[in-house]
């Protein structure tokens, strides 16, 4: 049996703009912040646009209000964009938000270290314009996008593999005792083999665990199984605003050892 065939179908994650983008600008300039809220505004999707003139600003409005992207200076004066990316990614309600890094500093530094703690993409308040904040906004949320639906994939996997460890187990279980009846039953024919009663009866005995091997494998073709089984490997999108359900339990298929209506005992 092929294993793709019981595999679910992998389909492309697909990249939404939300309808309504929740904006977070963090800039202790006044002029910066307005600037980039006014262009903001201007995109060609609806936002809802809060600024935060600090990191204690920035705190409080984590705590409030969840955002789907967060606009931040580097230069901060209680702290800096590093620092304020930590904040965002430990926040609960607001760590699967996208981040943009908007700064006047040219150290390639600065960006390449933003970058590799998290940031999505970086302006240069030099080059702010509406075509560039459009760019950063789409790359951003695209970035996001894909690394949760990447990890909702790679739970999904675990999952599956998870309860095709379980079926497997539950095959070798079953598997084991009729092999070693049938090898018996084989063994037994040389000693039988000049009575003809006994033989027909060790014969019986082999036709019983194959109808038994029949039944099995038909049981392991059966889609309305199949579906049920990978119903609890699916993982819903993460959603940083509810909690988790727990787990279902793995579905325990029935034992069909004796399920064949015609088998005898052994």
């Amino acid at each position: 049996m092929s294993l793709q065939k019981i595999l679910p179908e992998t389909t492309e994650h697909k990249i939404e703009i939300p309808k309504l983008v929740n904006i977070l600008i963090v800039d202790d300039r006044r002029l910066d912040r307005a600037c980039l809220r006014r262009i903001c505004h201007a995109l060609d999707f609806e936002v809802n646009v809060t600024e935060a003139g600090s990191l204690i600003e920035m705190s409080a409005a984590l705590r409030h209000s969840t955002f789907d992207l967060v606009f931040l200076d580097f230069h901060m004066p209680d702290g800096n964009g590093l620092l304020a990316m930590k904040i965002i990614q430990f926040d609960m309600r607001n760590k699967h938000a996208a981040i943009v890094m908007v700064t006047g500093d040219s150290d390639a530094d600065i960006v390449i270290g933003a970058m590799q703690n998290g940031c999505h993409d970086f302006i240069n308040k030099d080059a702010v314009s509406r075509e560039s904040v459009r760019r950063a906004t789409l790359n951003a949320l695209q970035k996001v996008s894909l690394n949760n639906g990447l990890k909702t994939q790679t739970a999904m996997r675990t999952d599956v593999e998870s309860v095709l460890d379980h079926f497997t187990q539950q095959c070798i279980e079953e598997f084991h005792p009729m092999l070693f009846n049938m090898l018996r039953h084989v063994r037994s024919l040389q000693a039988v083999k000049q009575d003809e009663d006994k033989f027909k009866a060790a014969m019986q005995q082999i036709e019983n665990i194959c109808a038994r091997l029949f039944d099995f494998m038909d049981d392991i073709e059966h889609q309305d199984r199949k579906a049920h089984a990978f119903k609890y490997a699916k993982v819903a999108p993460s959603n940083p605003s509810t909690q988790p359900k727990p787990a279902e339990p793995i579905p325990i298929r029935p034992k069909l050892l004796g399920h064949h209506p015609s088998q005898a005992a052994d």
